[in-house]
Formats: C-alpha cells, sequence, structure tokens
C-alpha cells in the first residue's frame, strides 16, 4: 500500500487522501456521500440524475432507461412527467424508493 493524495486542480488543496494500493482502488472507495437522507432533494434533476447514475445498468429496463434520459435531459417538471410517460414512469419510482429514495414514488402519486 502507498499514501496516495488527490488534490483540487486548480487550488492544490487535498480533497482525498490515505493508503490505497492503487488511485484507482481509492477511487471505488471514495465513490461518493450517501445521498439517502438529505433533504430538500425532490425538485432537484441533478439530484435525481446522480441517484439513477448510482445504480447498476440493469436495476432499470430499456424503456426506463430511455424515460430517465428524456427527464434529465429536458428538466422536465412532474406535470409533463405525468403527460408524457403516465403510470410507465412509476417502475423508476418503484426501484428508487427500493434504495430509500420514496419521496418522488410517494410524489408522484399525488399528481
Amino acid at each position: 500500500m502507498k499514501q496516495i493524495e488527490i488534490k483540487n486542480r486548480f487550488s492544490d488543496k487535498i480533497i482525498l487522501a490515505g493508503k490505497y494500493e492503487s488511485i484507482k482502488e481509492c477511487l471505488e472507495k471514495n465513490r461518493g456521500a450517501d445521498l439517502r437522507g438529505a433533504k430538500s432533494y425532490l425538485n432537484s434533476h441533478n439530484f435525481f440524475q446522480e441517484i439513477v447514475r448510482r445504480q447498476k445498468v440493469d436495476t432499470f429496463t430499456q424503456k426506463e432507461w430511455s424515460m430517465i434520459g428524456q427527464m434529465i435531459v429536458h428538466t422536465l417538471c412532474w406535470n409533463t412527467i405525468k403527460k408524457r410517460f403516465g403510470k410507465s414512469a412509476m417502475g423508476i419510482f418503484k426501484k428508487l424508493s427500493k434504495v430509500g429514495f420514496k419521496e418522488w414514488m410517494d410524489k408522484y402519486k399525488e399528481l
């Protein structure tokens, strides 16, 4: 194991440091914050994108990935999502609720 430091390229501030076998191991073990329990994320497209990105590819069907892509690229509002996808989008929100993010499913049911 060797000491690895990852620094901000602009400020040279150390972002991450520790003893790892490789940079790859360092990055894999420090993939990011646990976002469960975060507040006020319901209407954040960036948050939705990050949560979806962290799921395994086979979590969603090809049709669901297509819907997700449209939601993210076009930053669709709730009413547009409901009009465009109807109940088909519920599968996405049910799957996200299983990993701790049920607020999207609850919100979608309300509309």
